[in-house]
């Protein structure tokens, strides 16, 4: 009666705390098959179980038949969670961008570094159940064989929706190409794409396109490799592909690979279009592909069905519905190295690092071959250092040896698992040794995991480290075109912009030192290049870095006119009128003001190296940075203003005029030395900066500079919107809206939202990485700056409507 009574009140109560996961039944029994390629779990009947492992293993030899050259054995695993109901599936579906459970997905794919997973429910299975799982398992195979990089988008999608619509009877007869009527319904009612426009989206293109336009991209790409793969070109898609890796232009390789031009194409693809009925491939295997006898069955506990659902939880990006999962799995069995590690996985995305520690050191203990468990603690340890913007500017060499000796374990278990390279790589790059050998970890990591372009970037950032710019720059182009990853092209685009600058300092301290061997042999004064290690002492090392440094910047500033006049201050303000800007200049005697009529015209340099970063505007705020300004007196200036502004150098703020005798018997002294910071993997990388003989306050004054970057990055409110800053407490989610409560300095401000997908989300923390906000989410702990309409509703109590959301860093402020 009281397990009766317990349904009864589930019953009641199947409204409350939509998105909540809850617990496997005791009753579920749960089991465990293994196929020749995929893993399957779950509380489905064995025999359910064995048809889907069929089924997927069946579409995989197809596949390979069909496509003979492509290699379809990955180092990364696959797991399938096969549910008995929608209802026991419910609750692991993905969640939408609102937070709330998709509900109509019938199955999922769902891609991960250590491991994939795909998920569905045998009750009320068809041919939908398994769309959305072949067609993301298309892109697996042709990232696994490629890269996705390398591969145009229409032919990856194309080929995926091609393949999507799989079917076979009698475990021989295969359908191929099945007709998708929702695809020719709006290519029959819209006009079709010019080819060459349809080839020129690349994957960051079709993710920031429109829902419409998306659609029909998706719709065109099915038709024109339904139309090859129909009309015997089938051939003509391999060549095509082959060519384009070839860096073939696009349009040449096509007519090479299909004896056609894109003008002739797109006739055939319309006419194609146009017609009421739709052929598919039909074909008949040689013998029936059966696997079941191959398959090997056994029960499944409950602390391992747990710690299964807690793991699939976690690489769906749900680390707070996972851990109560993997806490049940470690109360039944406590010696589970799996739970173990992904509750350390979980505890670091939670940013609870020393419970992280805890659970990933028990995991290595009870199982030594635990490869992720050694590549997850090693990565624990590669976040120690790092200050509030994910920095690290050196590991100490115990804390570096102890992730070396982590990594290396976990190649040495598992060596198709290529995160580890990665990692090892990083730390090398983070502390400039064995750069060589991170290159060739990196190599290695590429041959299991081709077009991997984090991989590739960071290949990238070392060769610019060795002073390789032409290499590295080629591999920081191809990514910044082909990257459908925001974040990843705009570490490209950095990228791109450290190489033109390290490139532009290389060329310029080359030109300087020649030119300091010839004023030092011309005046007869002394030219001295030092490499490490010096051979002087600190002392010495000491008086000459400061007069060298002095005389470098006096060289490097801004020749002023013989009508000239030059002083040294601080921009307190600028100030963009009609038709001239004015700047505000204190120095330690005075206030001036001085004009110009634009910035362009302007000559600006940073030697200081805590200026390499800001930006020189109206509205600035300079005021804590030593500038040399250089103006000339104009007769015609306004009253109170001292003349035109000509040029800027900004400069440390112990910087002084040297005399010409000084400048005369000065010793010249160039030093080889950077100082590079790096983020840890998978976060953000910002560009590094190399200078010479930095002062003592360079920390803190980047890190004013970089404050005032994120100041000027947020989103500027416009004239109807208000912006504030605050920390973002709940969601409240109902059948039709959605509010935001932020805690402010003033109070509870509540936000309406009445589209999800519309508000502008980002993170300027890399401590936030992989958060979800959605209904039932906990507070958040950083500060967020948050725009909204200034348009109270007194129905809601709403504010008005939220726009955007920018998580900051702790300490950020929205005033200096």
């Amino acid at each position: 009666m009281k397990v009766a009574r317990l349904l009864l009140l589930a019953l009641f109560f199947t409204g409350v705390g939509l998105g909540t996961v809850r617990q496997v039944a005791a009753k579920d029994e749960w089991i465990q098959v293994r196929s020749k390629n995929f893993f399957l779990i779950g509380n489905a009947s064995e025999k359910d179980i064995r048809k889907v492992g069929t089924r997927l293993e069946q579409f995989r030899e197809t596949f390979r038949l069909l496509l003979k050259n492509a290699n379809l054995t990955s180092p990364i695993p696959t797991n399938v969670v096969v549910f008995k109901s929608d209802s026991s599936y419910k609750n692991f579906k993905p969640k939408r961008a609102d937070g709330k459970i998709d509900t109509f997905i019938a199955g999922y794919f769902q891609p991960g570094e250590d491991v994939n997973y795909i998920t569905l429910s045998t009750e009320g299975e068809d041919a939908r159940t398994y769309e959305t799982i072949f067609h993301e398992y298309v892109h697996f195979i042709v990232d696994t064989n490629f890269g996705k990089s390398e591969v145009p988008a229409w032919f990856n999608e194309g080929l995926a929706e091609y393949y999507s619509t799989f079917e076979i009877e009698d475990n021989q007869e295969v359908k191929l190409g099945l007709p998708q009527n929702n695809h020719l319904d709006l290519l029959q009612q819209n006009k079709l794409m010019p080819l060459d426009q349809l080839f020129g989206v690349s994957n960051y293109q079709l993710h920031q396109t429109g829902s419409h336009s998306r659609s029909i991209f998706y719709a065109q790409s099915w038709a024109l490799i339904h139309y090859l793969m129909q009309n015997g070109k089938s051939d003509g898609l391999g060549r095509f592909l082959g060519l384009l890796l070839k860096n073939v232009p696009a349009d040449k390789a096509f007519q090479d690979a299909f004896q056609t031009n894109y003008s002739n194409m797109e006739n055939e693809l319309r006419k194609y279009v146009g017609k009421s009925s739709f052929r598919y491939n039909i074909l008949t295997l040689s013998k029936k592909m059966t696997f079941d006898a191959d398959m090997q069955t056994s029960p499944l506990s409950e602390a391992a069905s747990n710690a299964y659902l807690g793991d699939l939880l976690y690489h769906t990006n749900r680390a707070d519905d996972a851990e109560p999962f993997l806490i049940k799995s470690l109360n039944l069995d406590a010696t589970s190295s799996m739970a173990n590690t992904a509750l350390g996985m979980v505890k670091i995305k939670q940013r609870k690092f020393d419970e992280a520690k805890t659970f990933l050191e028990k995991a290595i203990a009870v199982d030594q071959r635990n490869h992720n468990a050694f590549y997850q603690y090693a990565y624990l340890l590669s976040r120690e250092g790092r200050d509030e913007f994910g920095f690290v500017q050196r590991f100490d060499q115990a804390n570096a040896a102890k992730m070396r000796e982590a990594l290396r374990k976990a190649i040495a278990i598992n060596p198709a698992f290529t995160e580890s390279y990665e990692l090892l790589a990083f730390v090398a790059l983070v502390n400039n040794e064995e750069l060589d050998d991170a290159v060739t970890q990196l190599k290695t990591a590429l041959r299991y995991q081709p077009g991997n372009q984090r991989y590739a970037l960071r290949i990238a950032e070392i060769l610019l480290r060795q002073k390789n710019y032409a290499e590295a720059l080629a591999i920081a182009e191809k990514i910044a075109r082909t990257s459908d990853d925001s974040e990843t092209k705009r570490r490209a685009d950095e990228l791109l912009s450290q190489i033109a600058t390290h490139k532009e300092y290389e060329d310029r301290k080359s030109a300087e030192i020649k030119r300091l061997e010839a004023l030092a042999a011309n005046s007869g004064s002394t030219f001295r290049r030092f490499e490490s290690p010096r051979p002087l002492t600190e002392a010495e090392v000491a008086r000459q870095q400061e007069i060298a440094r002095l005389r470098s910047i006096n060289e490097a500033l801004y020749k002023n006119a013989e009508a000239e006049q030059r002083a040294i201050g601080r921009l307190q303000k600028i100030e963009c009128k009609s038709k001239q800007i004015f700047y505000t200049v204190k120095t330690d005697s005075e206030t001036f003001v001085v004009t110009s009529k634009d910035f362009d015209s302007l000559v600006l340099k940073a030697l200081d190296p805590a200026a390499v970063d800001i930006s020189v505007g109206c509205d600035a705020k300079l005021a804590d940075f030593t500038a040399v300004l250089t103006y000339k007196n104009v007769s015609s200036a306004k009253s109170g203003v001292r003349g035109e502004l000509v040029a800027v150098d900004f400069v440390p703020t112990d910087f002084r005029f040297l005399t010409a005798e000084e400048m005369k018997g000065a010793t010249y002294i160039v030093y080889e030395q950077s100082s590079e910071g790096q983020r840890p993997p998978g976060d953000t990388q910002r560009p590094p900066t190399m200078v010479e003989n930095m002062p003592a306050d360079l920390d803190a004054r980047r890190r004013n500079a970089i404050m005032q970057a994120l100041r000027d990055a947020v989103r500027k409110p416009l004239a109807d919107e208000k912006r504030d800053i605050g920390y973002l407490e709940k969601l409240e989610c109902s059948n039709k809206k959605i509010f935001f409560q932020l805690r402010t300095a003033n109070g509870v401000v509540k936000l309406l939202d009445s589209s999800p997908e519309s508000v502008k989300i980002s993170f300027y923390t890399p401590d936030l990485g992989g958060l979800q906000i959605g209904c039932g989410m906990k507070a958040v702990e950083f500060p967020a700056v948050f725009t909204y309409t200034d348009k109270p509703d007194s129905k809601t109590k709403a504010a008005g409507e939220i726009i955007s959301l920018e998580f900051m860093p702790k300490t950020f402020t929205l005033e200096p």
